[in-house]
């Protein structure tokens, strides 16, 4: 009878993952609740009558999945595409960058641009994380060239996705671009970035991890692996059905591996499987995929699909991010590339570093004038606006947002649903564009 005990274990574990997304803020609060009563008043159809909620389960509403990256094209066909915009977002959050920013891609969007929002898993190898990201952009590229024509690519990103695009243009000359927005640059090496990490981060991942992910030859002693399948469990529910026997049994090895009273299988009775699958599994996946939730979960869990592996770098034993902050500043001094750069810090950021990429940039176009005096000059400008560090992650798409004018008003809406600095940053984005693409 002990792998019902494990079972009923283990659904208590569904449930909670699926109850737990209500207190997902997305690194600030968000009033979901105000967000899924305004989606219920309001009509549920999208753009040209389309369901807000794609074919497929994972993408939202105009968006498509093509290749690894999000692409969301402009609103108006007929529109001129003013140009690319490749964007990267923030650490652990950049995973699924048409959830955690789709308010402010889809207003880009809205204005004419075509957006390819790249989701990378966070590492402590930056240049790894860079060459994945442009090995992604490079397979949808040709194709977007071939119905675009000759438009700009402009490299926007958000925090770690700011460094990201910075590192991009200066060590990945076959990239170029004609155009960088860094939104709240940020470079800390992980002792400023994660407090106590040497202290207590690092012992715990280390104990999670079991030692090392390489010092064990029981799996089942590895914490890392408990995260990895529960996480893959979670995905198999949130799609209406019951994990296999074979995947429970390992799932409670890596669970329970000093059990006095070990399994030599888990054998789940086929009318216990039908009655949970016709009772609970199938009717929640269904319900979830009519209130649009379904993507917002199996997007969350990609967004922490990337902790297990975090751990076992660290148990590995990294200590900081690779190149060194150091090493970055050097490099962006010598070859960054891209003549034009707007930088964007928001008043109330304690994250922010944009006056130290400020200052490289300035060395950087010293030494480009020395180098190349022909060319010409670097055009950067660096811009303040009220927000925080986490003011693009907004979670929900335009039409949410209008819905709610609608409801509650435009001044009270924007305030609720706090994308008010959002649209401020659009606005001084697209003016920028406007000015210096001309």
């Amino acid at each position: 009878m002990r792998y019902i005990n494990f079972l009923i274990c283990y659904l208590g574990y569904v449930v909670k993952t699926v109850i737990s997304y209500s207190e997902f803020s997305l690194l600030k609060e968000r009033s979901f609740t105000l967000i899924n009563r305004i989606r219920m008043k309001a009509d549920s159809s999208s753009y040209n009558g389309v369901s807000s909620v794609s074919s497929s389960n994972k993408v939202f509403g105009r968006w498509e999945e093509q290749h690894g990256n999000y692409i969301l094209h402009p609103k108006n066909p007929d529109q001129k595409t003013e140009a690319l915009i490749h964007f990267l977002g923030g650490a652990l959050v950049g995973a699924a960058p048409d959830l955690t920013y789709r308010y402010i891609l889809e207003r880009l969007s809205d204005e004419g641009y075509l957006i390819v929002a790249t989701p990378y898993d966070l590492s402590f190898n930056y240049l790894q994380t860079c060459d994945k990201i442009l090995e992604k952009f490079e397979r949808i590229a040709p194709n977007l060239a071939r119905k675009y024509g000759p438009i700009p690519v402009i490299g926007v990103g958000h925090s770690c996705g700011a460094l990201l695009q910075l590192l991009i243009s200066s060590l990945f000359p076959d990239t170029p671009r004609a155009a960088n927005i860094l939104l709240s640059y940020n470079n800390k090496p992980i002792s400023e970035a994660v407090p106590l990490f040497e202290e207590v981060v690092s012992p715990l991942f280390t104990t999670i991890a079991g030692g090392t992910s390489n010092s064990t030859e029981d799996e089942s002693y590895n914490g890392v692996r408990g995260l990895e399948l529960l996480l893959e469990g979670a995905k198999i529910t949130l799609e209406g059905e019951l994990p296999s026997d074979d995947f429970l049994f390992q799932l409670n090895r890596v669970l329970f591996p000093f059990s006095p009273i070990p399994l030599n299988s888990i054998i789940v009775p086929s009318l216990v499987r039908s009655t949970l699958h016709k009772a609970f599994f199938s009717p929640t996946s269904t319900k979830l995929r009519e209130t649009g939730l379904l993507p917002i979960l199996q997007q969350t869990l990609l967004i922490l699909d990337q902790i297990p592996s975090l751990i076992s770098e660290v148990a590995d034993g990294v200590l900081d991010f690779t190149p060194s902050s150091a090493s970055i500043e050097m490099a962006a001094k010598r070859a960054y590339r891209a003549r034009l750069t707007l930088l964007i810090q928001y008043d109330t950021d304690s994250f922010d570093e944009t006056p130290k990429v400020e200052s490289m940039l300035l060395e950087a176009e010293k030494i480009m004038r020395v180098k190349r005096p022909s060319k010409p000059n670097m055009v950067l400008e660096r811009k303040t606006l009220a927000g925080i560090h986490a003011t693009p992650c907004i979670p929900f798409g335009v039409e949410t947002a209008s819905k709610a004018e609608n409801i509650l008003g435009e001044s009270s809406a924007k305030e609720k649903l706090l994308y008010k600095n959002v649209d401020e940053t659009v606005d001084v984005l697209v003016k920028w564009l406007q000015e210096k693409l001309m």
